[in-house]
């Protein structure tokens, strides 16, 4: 994983905790309640800022050795020693040659000399997934660079990995981080090779563990529960713990057989309570557990907290509620039986359902968009219908229909919609894509993307319709209605007396009264 938690670890957290629980109710009963976890002993705190995405932990006789998740910083693409109060104790190791992709966890050899560094990770939200991945070797206290050793899954398929243990043969245990549950287990099938841009060693798949449901809170829900995060083994070989967001598993390993614990085995579980706990390790003496955090999804003021805990000698049965963890069948929520290609199947449904309705909507303003907009006040008592239908000749307005507006006989008929004839008498009006060719002698009312022959009267965006008096008038998308412009009527004193109404080519005109003229209720 690089810089913070994978998006997709992320989203799936949340997918568990709001589909899972609604599977449950569809199925049957309520799901257990959630346990509260018993809060891990502080060890130290971590304040180095460079110490802010850890992944690996490893505890020594005089503090720790730590590591960072994948990072293109240079600064934290290092190999560093705490003290036991988290104080940086010595200058940190630098990577060989261009260093790791993506290191996610840390191992002791069963001599407890050699150090290994897992550069594993590969998020499946990546876009290039690895066809290697890689570890690292170097002594435990530092004293050479870690050299490079590359590996292959079979068949090159890859795998985002995260924990790493040790075999009693030298050989790393590479255990992957499944969003089914089930993690499988690699192994190299011969000696690894020394650095350089080498060919990679293949793997072969040895087993697979599933670690029993728990209840444990963290931030992750149901998926934290499922996610392995770390591993470690014991000083002594005889246990190994792998570890979630929610819990610690620990194993008894017999005859140095880890594959046979982790696959037939039954844990003891230990909850845990890091806020996005990715590291684990014993303590030197055997007797705890230590855990740390990564902090790239904490707000920067969060303390970055090495924790101790009291392995628990007890299973899952255990753990409060334990009754209600093991569903029957029937009561199972259907997402816990979903594979890892089924869950991303999943997601891929939900984003095309998602970018269909993007589309929709977006298909439904560009529609509303065409439209054109009705009057503020609405149409007046007298007017007929806006956008190319029919108007009356005495009104000298246009009306522009969409598509052009269809020939008008007797004058300059103004077409409605998709060219359909226009009404005789009528103003020509132009619509969009090509406007109404008038007949008759009439003059042509031009549209955008096309008007009749003649000059153009006007319009608005894609077809508005022109003026008799070739002022420009017209609405978006769709032919607005055309007035004859509008001037403040003459205030001069009749001569000769009163005139009643008349016509100055502006439309009719009251009469006359007290020496003012006016049109209506307009002085």
């Amino acid at each position: 994983m690089r810089h913070v938690l994978s998006s997709v670890t992320v989203a799936l957290g949340l997918l568990g905790a709001t589909v899972a629980p609604a599977g449950v109710a569809l199925a049957g009963p309520a799901a257990a309640p959630v346990q509260a976890a018993a809060p891990g002993k502080k060890k130290c705190t971590i304040d180095d800022e460079r110490l802010r995405e850890l992944s690996g932990l490893v505890a020594t006789r005089t503090g720790y050795v730590v590591i960072n998740d994948g990072t293109d910083i240079p600064s934290r693409k290092r190999v560093f020693y705490l003290d036991t109060k988290c104080e940086i104790s010595k200058e940190p190791v630098q990577y060989s040659g261009a260093g790791p992709l993506d290191t996610e966890d840390l191992a002791l050899s069963p001599d407890r000399k050699a150090l290994w560094i897992a550069d594993t990770g590969d998020n499946i939200t990546s876009k290039t997934r690895r066809e290697r991945v890689a570890v690292w070797t170097m002594p435990v206290g530092g004293s050479k660079q870690p050299v490079l050793h590359r590996l292959a899954y079979p068949e090159k398929k890859p795998h985002d990995a995260e924990a790493l243990l040790i075999g009693n043969d030298g050989k790393p245990l590479i255990i992957t981080k499944e969003l089914s549950g089930k993690s499988e287990i690699f192994t190299p099938t011969a000696a690894l090779k020394a650095s350089g841009d080498t060919e990679a060693v293949p793997m072969r798949k040895v087993g697979e563990v599933t670690l029993p449901k728990t209840t444990t809170d963290n931030k992750l829900g149901a998926t934290g529960r499922l996610l392995v995060t770390g591993a470690a083994r014991s000083p002594d070989g005889t246990k190994v713990v792998l570890r979630t967001y929610a819990d610690a598993f620990e194993f008894t390993v017999t005859g140095g057989d880890i594959v046979g614990a982790l696959t037939k085995g039954t844990p003891r579980v230990t909850p845990l309570t890091d806020p996005f706990g990715e590291a684990i390790s014993y303590t030197a003496d055997g007797k705890s557990f230590v855990t740390v955090s990564d902090g790239g999804q904490l707000a920067p003021e969060d303390p970055i907290e090495i924790l101790s805990y009291v392995p628990s000698t007890k299973g899952v049965e255990a753990l409060p509620a334990a009754g209600e963890v093991a569903k029957p069948a029937a009561e199972k929520s259907w997402v816990e039986g979903l594979t890892l290609d089924e869950i991303t199947y999943l997601i891929a449904a939900v984003g095309a359902l998602g970018a269909l309705l993007v589309g929709a909507g977006i298909f439904g303003i560009l529609r509303s968009r065409r439209r054109p907009a009705p009057d503020a006040d609405g149409p007046d008592r007298d007017e007929p219908p806006h956008g190319g239908f029919d108007a009356p000749a005495a009104e000298g307005g246009l009306r522009g229909g969409v598509y052009g507006g269809g020939p008008a006989s007797g004058g300059f008929g103004g077409g409605p919609v998709n060219g359909a004839p226009g009404r005789p008498g009528a103003p020509a009006g132009g619509g969009v894509y090509g406007g109404g060719r008038p007949q008759g002698g009439g003059r042509p009312q031009g549209g955008v993307y096309g008007g009749g022959g003649g000059r153009p009267q006007g319009g608005g965006v894609y077809g508005g319709g022109g003026a008799p008096g070739g002022a420009p008038h017209g609405g978006a998308y769709g032919g607005g209605r055309a007035e004859p412009p509008r001037r403040e009527p003459d205030y001069r004193e009749p001569r000769g007396g009163r005139r009643s109404g008349y016509d100055d080519g502006r439309g009719q005109y009251g009469q006359v009264s007290g020496g003012r003229e006016y049109r209506g209720d307009r002085y």
